[in-house]
């Protein structure tokens, strides 16, 4: 509308169309904070995103390291298991090798009674 318009224009019409576009304004000034909302959770969500992929990567490292330690330990295990096993086989081996002295000492001296009689 030209000026020439606007002052033909009531006075109840002019307070109409002010009243238009106030409340024009306030949706607009609404649906601005709104977008504002939304685009304020967005860069949110890419902020952490980036957060959560730093986060993956350091888990990712925390579980190497702790893999490594679990692979580390059962080494160990299994070479303590190994030695363990060594030692219990000479053991053995030892008192088998005792019993065999034993009972041929048994034999032997059974013998010598046997044949003194």
């Amino acid at each position: 509308m030209t000026d020439k318009e606007f002052r033909k224009l009531k006075r109840s019409d002019l307070i109409s169309i002010i009243y238009e576009y106030q409340k024009r304004q306030d949706e607009l000034v609404e649906e601005n904070k709104d977008l504002r909302e939304q685009l304020d959770s967005k860069n949110l969500k890419i902020s952490n995103s980036g957060s959560i992929a730093e986060a993956v990567v350091g888990l990712d490292l925390l579980f190497e390291t702790a893999q490594k330690t679990a692979d580390d330990y059962i080494e160990q295990v299994k070479a303590a298991n190994t030695e363990l096993e060594r030692r219990a086989e000479e053991r053995a081996t030892e008192i088998i090798e005792n019993a065999r002295k034993e009972a041929e000492k048994i034999l032997s001296e059974a013998k010598g009674k046997s044949r003194g009689k």
